[in-house]
């Protein structure tokens, strides 16, 4: 959801969206983003997109200091040079920034070959309505892709 305030209560971070765990410490990089992960994003000092299954968090309400001062820690917590705010805000309460930033961990994938003989390829859902349908196959054409700084009266 998008939560606004009238006044600017937000910081912005390099560090972009800070994931929130349930318990309040705050992550960049989980595993997968389970039922307990918050996602804020700040997309300016008054506009923030949230992701909860929480309930203290409501629309109406619009962005609340409570809520900034999640968003605004979870900036703090995961940004690498610079947190940047209004010259007209005031340095958030209780705001602190890491003595170093904090370190991503490099990811670690395997995967091995499925065990099992091969069933039938993905298919994908019937689209219903005419009108996508054909924008949709108008786009997946050959044709409808012209190679850059193509010759109009060639197609070279």
């Amino acid at each position: 959801m998008l939560l606004r305030s009238k006044e600017p209560l937000l910081v912005l971070a390099d560090g972009g969206v800070a994931l929130r765990r349930k318990d309040g410490t705050f992550c960049i990089t989980p595993p997968l983003l389970s039922d307990t992960i918050e996602v804020f994003a700040p997309l300016s000092p008054r506009c923030l997109l949230i992701s909860t299954s929480r309930a203290h968090c409501r629309a109406r309400d619009g962005l609340t200091r409570k809520i900034a001062a999640k968003a605004n820690a979870g900036a703090a917590a995961w940004c690498q040079d610079a947190v940047y705010r209004l010259p007209s805000m005031s340095w958030p309460a209780r705001l602190q920034l890491a003595d170093a930033p904090l370190q991503v961990r490099a990811p670690s994938l395997s995967a091995v070959p499925a065990q099992r003989p091969p069933g039938p390829a993905p298919a994908h859902p019937k689209i219903r309505h005419d009108d996508l349908r054909a924008v949709l196959e108008q786009l997946s054409e050959a044709s409808a892709y012209s190679p850059p700084f193509a010759d109009p009266g060639t197609g070279t």
